[in-house]
């Protein structure tokens, strides 16, 4: 009779996950689900009302990791549509060169967003949303007014910074709309520094210049 053959000890036994897969799956889950709360939550309730503390409470973890992974609730409200930069860093970057230097700068940010190749137009898609969603509309204002525009404009204190802030985000959004959704043939067809340098003097006009 032939010898049995005793099977080594692991066979059919799965492979142990490495540690460093585990947590990287336990990490993209965790994300998956504070967005999920986040957009409920920014939905049922608008950006202003919710906390940080309540979208972690709703999604079962501690307000620091939502932090950890999002920076800030504006980061998380960037994160929720798609947004391709970070609000916060955004505010940081313009600030620091100076109140002469606004318009420029944020026409910089906004042109370089909209013009990268290969990037899904994510203002287009929030617009069409907010035709139809008051919620939609309600965010994409919040996301470039409150967590954009009005930080900026507040902090180098001009009379009117309400209205300012309100002024410069309907500009950045009707420029967009010109160009990529309308397609007002001069517009569309022009250099992206033209614009830029249009749109930058508008912007520091309406940020620092005297208001009618």
């Amino acid at each position: 009779m032939a010898a049995t053959k005793t099977p080594p000890p692991d066979a059919g036994v799965p492979a142990a996950q490495a540690p460093g897969a585990t947590r990287s799956r336990d990490g993209e889950a965790t994300r998956a689900t504070i967005l999920a709360a986040a957009r409920a939550a920014f939905d049922d309730k608008g950006y202003a009302q919710t906390s940080l503390r309540e979208i972690a409470r709703n999604a079962g973890v501690r307000p620091s990791l939502v932090v950890h992974f999002y920076g800030s609730k504006a980061g998380l409200l960037a994160a929720t549509v798609e947004w391709p930069f970070d609000p916060d860093t955004v505010v940081r970057e313009v600030l620091a060169t100076g109140p002469d230097h606004i318009g420029e700068r944020l026409a910089d940010v906004f042109l370089e967003t909209w013009e990268q190749d290969g990037r899904p137009n994510t203002a287009l898609t929030l617009l069409h949303a907010a035709c139809e969603r008051p919620e939609a509309a309600t965010l994409m204002r919040e996301l470039f007014t409150t967590c954009v525009v009005d930080p900026i404009v507040t902090a180098i204190a001009p009379e009117r910074a309400e209205l300012r802030a309100s002024l410069v985000a309907s500009h950045l959004l009707g420029l967009h709309v010109g160009r990529y959704l309308l397609v007002f043939d001069a517009i569309a067809g022009a250099d992206a520094d033209v614009l830029k340098r249009a749109l930058a003097s508008t912007i520091q006009h309406m940020c620092t210049g005297p208001l009618w």
